[in-house]
Protein backbone atom coordinates (compact mmCIF):
# COMPACT_ATOMS: atom_id res chain seq x y z
CA UNK A 1 0.00 0.00 0.00
CA UNK A 2 1.23 3.48 -0.90
CA UNK A 3 2.21 5.43 2.22
CA UNK A 4 2.05 9.20 2.27
CA UNK A 5 5.76 9.30 3.14
CA UNK A 6 6.39 7.75 -0.28
CA UNK A 7 5.20 11.05 -1.75
CA UNK A 8 7.91 13.20 -0.15
CA UNK A 9 9.70 13.66 -3.46
CA UNK A 10 6.77 15.26 -5.34
CA UNK A 11 6.28 19.03 -5.44
CA UNK A 12 2.60 18.98 -4.42
CA UNK A 13 1.43 18.90 -0.82
CA UNK A 14 -0.51 15.69 -0.17
CA UNK A 15 -2.61 15.76 3.00
CA UNK A 16 -4.60 12.88 4.52
CA UNK A 17 -7.70 14.22 6.28
CA UNK A 18 -10.18 12.87 8.80
CA UNK A 19 -12.98 15.38 8.48
CA UNK A 20 -11.31 18.75 8.93
CA UNK A 21 -8.38 17.34 10.92
CA UNK A 22 -4.98 16.48 9.45
CA UNK A 23 -4.03 12.82 9.89
CA UNK A 24 -0.68 13.10 8.15
CA UNK A 25 1.00 14.78 5.16
CA UNK A 26 4.09 14.53 3.01
CA UNK A 27 7.15 16.76 3.44
CA UNK A 28 5.74 19.60 1.29
CA UNK A 29 2.48 19.50 3.22
CA UNK A 30 4.33 19.90 6.52
CA UNK A 31 6.14 22.93 5.07
CA UNK A 32 2.75 24.60 4.58
CA UNK A 33 1.69 23.74 8.13
CA UNK A 34 -0.36 20.58 7.56
CA UNK A 35 0.73 18.75 10.74
CA UNK A 36 -0.78 15.78 12.55
CA UNK A 37 -4.02 16.51 14.49
CA UNK A 38 -4.08 20.12 13.29
CA UNK A 39 -7.39 21.52 12.04
CA UNK A 40 -7.57 23.00 8.56
CA UNK A 41 -8.87 26.30 9.93
CA UNK A 42 -5.61 26.76 11.84
CA UNK A 43 -3.47 25.97 8.76
CA UNK A 44 -4.76 28.46 6.19
CA UNK A 45 -7.51 30.89 5.28
CA UNK A 46 -9.01 32.20 2.04
CA UNK A 47 -12.17 33.73 0.58
CA UNK A 48 -13.52 30.29 -0.40
CA UNK A 49 -12.98 28.82 3.08
CA UNK A 50 -16.70 28.22 3.64
CA UNK A 51 -16.99 26.36 0.32
CA UNK A 52 -13.90 24.25 1.03
CA UNK A 53 -15.05 23.31 4.53
CA UNK A 54 -18.58 22.53 3.33
CA UNK A 55 -17.37 20.22 0.56
CA UNK A 56 -14.98 18.35 2.85
CA UNK A 57 -17.58 17.90 5.60
CA UNK A 58 -20.18 16.63 3.12
CA UNK A 59 -17.68 14.34 1.37
CA UNK A 60 -17.83 16.02 -2.05
CA UNK A 61 -14.90 16.01 -4.46
CA UNK A 62 -13.87 19.48 -5.63
CA UNK A 63 -11.17 21.38 -7.47
CA UNK A 64 -10.51 25.11 -7.36
CA UNK A 65 -7.74 27.65 -7.76
CA UNK A 66 -7.49 30.52 -5.29
CA UNK A 67 -5.18 32.72 -3.20
CA UNK A 68 -4.53 31.21 0.24
CA UNK A 69 -2.78 32.66 3.27
CA UNK A 70 -0.77 30.02 5.16
CA UNK A 71 -0.29 30.90 8.83
CA UNK A 72 2.96 28.97 9.33
CA UNK A 73 4.54 30.38 6.15
CA UNK A 74 3.14 33.83 6.92
CA UNK A 75 2.66 34.21 3.19
CA UNK A 76 -0.06 34.26 0.57
CA UNK A 77 0.26 31.72 -2.24
CA UNK A 78 -1.83 30.98 -5.33
CA UNK A 79 -2.70 27.30 -5.17
CA UNK A 80 -4.77 24.71 -6.97
CA UNK A 81 -6.75 22.54 -4.52
CA UNK A 82 -8.10 19.07 -5.29
CA UNK A 83 -10.06 17.01 -2.76
CA UNK A 84 -10.66 13.26 -3.22
CA UNK A 85 -13.39 12.32 -0.78
CA UNK A 86 -13.09 8.52 -1.02
CA UNK A 87 -9.46 8.54 0.12
CA UNK A 88 -9.71 11.72 2.19
CA UNK A 89 -6.78 13.26 0.33
CA UNK A 90 -6.33 17.01 -0.18
CA UNK A 91 -3.80 17.84 -2.91
CA UNK A 92 -2.31 21.34 -2.81
CA UNK A 93 -0.39 22.50 -5.89
CA UNK A 94 1.39 25.85 -5.57
CA UNK A 95 1.06 27.73 -8.87
CA UNK A 96 2.26 31.13 -7.62
CA UNK A 97 5.45 31.27 -9.68
CA UNK A 98 3.76 29.78 -12.73
CA UNK A 99 1.04 32.42 -12.51
CA UNK A 100 3.60 35.22 -12.12
CA UNK A 101 5.51 33.90 -15.13
CA UNK A 102 2.35 33.74 -17.22
CA UNK A 103 1.44 37.28 -16.19
CA UNK A 104 4.93 38.47 -17.15
CA UNK A 105 4.64 36.71 -20.52
CA UNK A 106 1.22 38.25 -21.11
CA UNK A 107 2.54 41.71 -20.19
CA UNK A 108 5.39 41.22 -22.64
CA UNK A 109 3.09 40.00 -25.43
CA UNK A 110 0.64 42.84 -24.82
CA UNK A 111 3.42 45.45 -24.75
CA UNK A 112 5.05 44.15 -27.93
CA UNK A 113 1.68 43.98 -29.71
CA UNK A 114 0.89 47.54 -28.65
CA UNK A 115 4.30 48.84 -29.75
CA UNK A 116 3.87 47.16 -33.14
CA UNK A 117 0.27 48.27 -33.63
CA UNK A 118 1.03 51.95 -33.02
CA UNK A 119 3.38 52.50 -36.02
CA UNK A 120 1.36 50.00 -38.06
CA UNK A 121 -1.85 51.99 -37.58
CA UNK A 122 -0.02 55.21 -38.49
CA UNK A 123 1.37 53.57 -41.65
CA UNK A 124 -2.08 52.30 -42.68
CA UNK A 125 -3.59 55.76 -42.16
CA UNK A 126 -0.88 57.36 -44.33
CA UNK A 127 -1.48 54.81 -47.08
CA UNK A 128 -5.23 55.56 -47.02
CA UNK A 129 -4.51 59.30 -47.31
CA UNK A 130 -2.06 58.78 -50.19
CA UNK A 131 -4.58 56.58 -52.03
CA UNK A 132 -7.19 59.35 -51.80
CA UNK A 133 -4.75 61.89 -53.22
CA UNK A 134 -3.05 59.73 -55.85
CA UNK A 135 -4.40 59.58 -59.41
CA UNK A 136 -1.59 57.70 -61.16
CA UNK A 137 -2.75 54.05 -61.68
CA UNK A 138 0.77 52.62 -61.35
CA UNK A 139 1.39 54.41 -58.07
CA UNK A 140 -2.06 53.33 -56.81
CA UNK A 141 -1.10 49.71 -57.50
CA UNK A 142 2.06 50.15 -55.42
CA UNK A 143 0.05 51.68 -52.57
CA UNK A 144 -2.43 48.80 -52.71
CA UNK A 145 0.45 46.32 -52.42
CA UNK A 146 1.74 48.22 -49.39
CA UNK A 147 -1.77 48.19 -47.91
CA UNK A 148 -2.07 44.41 -48.36
CA UNK A 149 1.32 43.88 -46.73
CA UNK A 150 0.29 46.02 -43.75
CA UNK A 151 -2.97 44.05 -43.45
CA UNK A 152 -1.03 40.78 -43.41
CA UNK A 153 1.31 42.18 -40.77
CA UNK A 154 -1.67 43.17 -38.62
CA UNK A 155 -3.13 39.66 -38.99
CA UNK A 156 0.15 38.06 -37.95
CA UNK A 157 0.39 40.24 -34.82
CA UNK A 158 -3.22 39.52 -33.79
CA UNK A 159 -2.90 35.79 -34.42
CA UNK A 160 0.44 35.57 -32.61
CA UNK A 161 -1.03 37.31 -29.56
CA UNK A 162 -4.09 35.06 -29.54
CA UNK A 163 -2.00 31.90 -29.97
CA UNK A 164 0.29 32.93 -27.11
CA UNK A 165 -2.71 33.53 -24.83
CA UNK A 166 -4.15 30.10 -25.68
CA UNK A 167 -0.81 28.39 -25.01
CA UNK A 168 -0.49 30.19 -21.68
CA UNK A 169 -3.99 29.08 -20.70
CA UNK A 170 -5.11 32.71 -20.46
CA UNK A 171 -8.15 32.31 -22.66
CA UNK A 172 -11.26 31.43 -20.61
CA UNK A 173 -13.39 28.91 -22.49
CA UNK A 174 -17.15 29.46 -22.20
CA UNK A 175 -19.16 26.33 -22.98
CA UNK A 176 -22.68 26.96 -24.23
CA UNK A 177 -25.27 25.68 -26.70
CA UNK A 178 -24.28 27.30 -30.01
CA UNK A 179 -26.41 27.52 -33.17
CA UNK A 180 -24.28 25.87 -35.86
CA UNK A 181 -25.98 27.62 -38.78
CA UNK A 182 -25.43 31.01 -37.14
CA UNK A 183 -21.66 30.42 -36.92
CA UNK A 184 -21.51 29.04 -40.46
CA UNK A 185 -23.31 32.10 -41.84
CA UNK A 186 -20.95 34.42 -39.96
CA UNK A 187 -17.83 32.64 -41.29
CA UNK A 188 -19.17 32.63 -44.86
CA UNK A 189 -20.00 36.32 -44.59
CA UNK A 190 -16.49 37.15 -43.32
CA UNK A 191 -14.85 35.15 -46.12
CA UNK A 192 -17.31 36.09 -48.87
CA UNK A 193 -14.90 38.34 -50.79
CA UNK A 194 -12.20 35.63 -50.81
CA UNK A 195 -14.71 32.93 -51.84
CA UNK A 196 -16.21 35.03 -54.64
CA UNK A 197 -12.84 36.18 -56.00
CA UNK A 198 -11.86 32.53 -56.61
CA UNK A 199 -15.40 31.53 -57.66
CA UNK A 200 -15.45 28.72 -55.11
CA UNK A 201 -18.68 26.78 -54.60
CA UNK A 202 -19.09 26.13 -50.86
CA UNK A 203 -21.31 23.10 -50.24
CA UNK A 204 -22.83 22.83 -46.75
CA UNK A 205 -24.07 19.69 -45.02
CA UNK A 206 -25.26 20.14 -41.44
CA UNK A 207 -26.93 17.36 -39.45
CA UNK A 208 -27.12 19.14 -36.09
CA UNK A 209 -28.78 22.41 -35.05
CA UNK A 210 -26.92 23.05 -31.78
CA UNK A 211 -23.48 22.15 -30.44
CA UNK A 212 -22.14 22.51 -26.92
CA UNK A 213 -18.89 24.36 -27.48
CA UNK A 214 -17.13 27.68 -27.05
CA UNK A 215 -18.64 30.06 -29.62
CA UNK A 216 -15.41 31.94 -30.40
CA UNK A 217 -13.31 28.75 -30.55
CA UNK A 218 -15.74 27.02 -32.94
CA UNK A 219 -15.87 30.15 -35.12
CA UNK A 220 -12.05 30.45 -35.17
CA UNK A 221 -11.48 26.77 -36.02
CA UNK A 222 -14.05 26.83 -38.83
CA UNK A 223 -12.87 30.16 -40.25
CA UNK A 224 -9.20 29.12 -40.35
CA UNK A 225 -9.96 25.75 -41.97
CA UNK A 226 -12.32 27.26 -44.55
CA UNK A 227 -9.96 30.16 -45.28
CA UNK A 228 -7.13 27.69 -45.99
CA UNK A 229 -9.41 25.50 -48.11
CA UNK A 230 -10.47 28.47 -50.26
CA UNK A 231 -6.97 29.93 -50.44
CA UNK A 232 -5.38 26.74 -51.76
CA UNK A 233 -8.25 25.56 -53.97
CA UNK A 234 -8.24 25.80 -57.75
CA UNK A 235 -10.52 28.54 -59.09
CA UNK A 236 -14.14 27.46 -59.71
CA UNK A 237 -13.69 24.29 -57.63
CA UNK A 238 -15.76 23.08 -54.65
CA UNK A 239 -15.22 23.15 -50.90
CA UNK A 240 -17.39 20.92 -48.70
CA UNK A 241 -18.25 21.65 -45.07
CA UNK A 242 -19.90 18.96 -42.97
CA UNK A 243 -20.96 19.41 -39.34
CA UNK A 244 -22.46 16.72 -37.11
CA UNK A 245 -22.64 16.17 -33.37
CA UNK A 246 -19.39 14.21 -33.57
CA UNK A 247 -17.22 16.15 -36.02
CA UNK A 248 -16.50 19.08 -38.33
CA UNK A 249 -15.09 18.33 -41.79
CA UNK A 250 -13.70 20.79 -44.34
CA UNK A 251 -12.74 19.23 -47.69
CA UNK A 252 -11.29 21.00 -50.73
CA UNK A 253 -10.20 20.21 -54.28
CA UNK A 254 -7.01 22.22 -54.08
CA UNK A 255 -3.27 21.73 -54.40
CA UNK A 256 -3.06 19.38 -51.42
CA UNK A 257 0.03 18.79 -49.28
CA UNK A 258 3.24 17.08 -50.35
CA UNK A 259 4.04 13.90 -48.44
CA UNK A 260 7.34 15.26 -47.07
CA UNK A 261 5.60 18.39 -45.74
CA UNK A 262 2.69 16.74 -43.92
CA UNK A 263 4.43 16.38 -40.56
CA UNK A 264 5.15 20.11 -40.40
CA UNK A 265 1.83 21.70 -41.37
CA UNK A 266 0.83 22.47 -37.76
CA UNK A 267 4.12 24.24 -37.00
CA UNK A 268 3.88 27.94 -36.30
CA UNK A 269 4.76 30.08 -39.36
CA UNK A 270 5.40 27.01 -41.53
CA UNK A 271 4.11 27.13 -45.10
CA UNK A 272 4.70 24.56 -47.82
CA UNK A 273 6.84 25.40 -50.84
CA UNK A 274 3.88 25.56 -53.23
CA UNK A 275 1.67 27.35 -50.72
CA UNK A 276 4.14 30.23 -50.70
CA UNK A 277 3.75 30.61 -54.47
CA UNK A 278 -0.03 30.23 -54.56
CA UNK A 279 -1.31 32.63 -51.90
CA UNK A 280 -0.15 35.03 -49.17
CA UNK A 281 -0.52 33.94 -45.56
CA UNK A 282 0.97 34.03 -42.07
CA UNK A 283 1.46 30.30 -41.49
CA UNK A 284 -0.39 30.59 -38.17
CA UNK A 285 -3.89 29.38 -39.08
CA UNK A 286 -3.38 25.63 -38.65
CA UNK A 287 -1.19 26.17 -35.59
CA UNK A 288 -4.03 28.08 -33.93
CA UNK A 289 -6.53 25.38 -34.93
CA UNK A 290 -4.34 22.65 -33.45
CA UNK A 291 -3.84 24.43 -30.12
CA UNK A 292 -7.54 25.26 -29.80
CA UNK A 293 -8.43 21.64 -30.47
CA UNK A 294 -5.98 20.47 -27.81
CA UNK A 295 -7.35 22.95 -25.26
CA UNK A 296 -10.94 21.87 -25.99
CA UNK A 297 -10.11 18.16 -25.93
CA UNK A 298 -10.87 17.82 -29.65
CA UNK A 299 -8.86 15.63 -32.01
CA UNK A 300 -7.77 16.97 -35.40
CA UNK A 301 -6.66 14.80 -38.30
CA UNK A 302 -6.26 15.31 -42.03
CA UNK A 303 -5.97 13.48 -45.31
CA UNK A 304 -4.32 15.03 -48.33
CA UNK A 305 -3.13 14.09 -51.80
CA UNK A 306 -0.73 16.30 -53.66
CA UNK A 307 -2.51 18.24 -56.44
CA UNK A 308 -5.88 16.60 -55.58
CA UNK A 309 -6.98 18.28 -52.37
CA UNK A 310 -7.14 18.06 -48.58
CA UNK A 311 -9.67 17.10 -45.93
CA UNK A 312 -9.44 18.29 -42.31
CA UNK A 313 -11.54 16.59 -39.65
CA UNK A 314 -12.10 17.90 -36.11
CA UNK A 315 -13.56 15.27 -33.80
CA UNK A 316 -15.55 16.79 -30.94
CA UNK A 317 -15.63 13.63 -28.84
Amino acid sequence: MLEIEDLNSIKEAVVKLNGLKVVTSNRVGKKYGFRENKGLLSVFTCREMEVIVGNIQEGRDFSLETDIYFFELQAKRTVSLHFHSKKGFLIVHDVTEEKKLNEAKLDFITSVSHELFTPLSASKMNVYLLKDLEKDPEKLQILEKIERSLDRMETVIRQSKFLAMVQLGLYDFKMEQVKVKEILDKVLEDLREKIDSRKINVKLSVSVDMLETDRFVFYTILKNLLSNAVKYSYPESEVEIFVSREKLTVKDQGIGIKEEEKERIFERFYRGSEALKMAPGSGLGLSIVKHLCEMMGYKIEFRSQWLLGSEFIVWFR
